[in-house]
């Protein structure tokens, strides 16, 4: 098994999901039912992160490979996550969650997104062959040093909304948009195994899903508190014409 921060990010990740959750309820910004709709999300979430751990470490992922030629371990928790969209109590909490956590929280939390040079110096060690890890590593390295920048100076209101929508946005596409057009290139690239094996393959099972989750979770946030003042700047315009 290879060395790798992976298994430690699919942490990390998941725990701020809690905690966010946790302290929008402390500040009564979400309900007791609907903390717990999200409580059994991230439950639902790291179940499937075991699954992907066993059948990483089982080889399955790899056996499944020619059978089933995308990465499904990315589908399965926006798969969960559509089923719990259902619930009501779910849209509430994460509306309450986007709408009161600090914004720079969720912008320094993609910070960790660093953590892809490791992929990235690997490829050049050669211990991964496939350039996968330079086409998503490299920009998503920046990404995550971006994000350091965006939230010092969102911490000195000098970010506008629609920037952290943007920058939100870009964070999903660097991945979304390099992987999914061009799978067939890099189902059929030899090397591309590596993203199949355990514990490389926590990266699409859990870890890519939820930064994307905390993208669009800050550019709903920044969206809303946007429409907000906007809305309350056409209101006072209306009161003093």
């Amino acid at each position: 098994m290879r060395l790798s921060l992976v298994p430690l990010l699919a942490i990390l990740i998941l725990a701020f999901a809690v905690f966010i959750t946790g302290r929008a309820r402390k500040r009564q910004s979400i309900s007791r039912a609907e903390a717990r709709s999200v409580y059994f999300l991230v439950l639902a979430f790291a179940l499937w992160t075991a699954v992907v751990i066993v059948l990483g470490m089982g080889g399955i992922h790899v056996a499944l490979m020619d059978r089933i030629p995308l990465l499904w371990q990315s589908g399965i928790p926006i798969v969960i996550l559509c089923i719990f969209f259902f619930s009501r109590n779910l849209r509430r909490a994460l509306h309450g969650i986007a709408s009161s956590t600090p914004q720079h929280w969720l912008v320094f939390v993609q910070a960790i997104r660093i953590g892809a040079l490791g992929g990235v110096i690997k490829g050049i060690q050669g211990q991964i062959t496939s350039s996968y890890v330079f086409w998503i590593g490299i920009p998503d390295f920046f990404f995550g040093v971006s994000a350091i920048l965006v939230g010092w100076f969102l911490l000195r209101h000098a970010v506008s909304k629609t920037f952290l929508v943007v920058w939100s946005l870009i964070g999903a596409s660097i991945i979304l948009l390099p992987t999914f057009p061009l799978m067939n290139y890099w189902m059929n690239e030899p090397g591309f195994v590596f993203i199949f094996e355990f514990p490389m393959v926590l990266a699409p099972g859990i870890v890519v899903p939820m930064f994307i989750f905390f993208n669009l979770l800050l550019a709903w946030g920044a969206f809303q508190s946007r429409e907000g003042r906007a809305a309350t700047l056409i209101k006072n315009v209306e009161t003093h014409s």
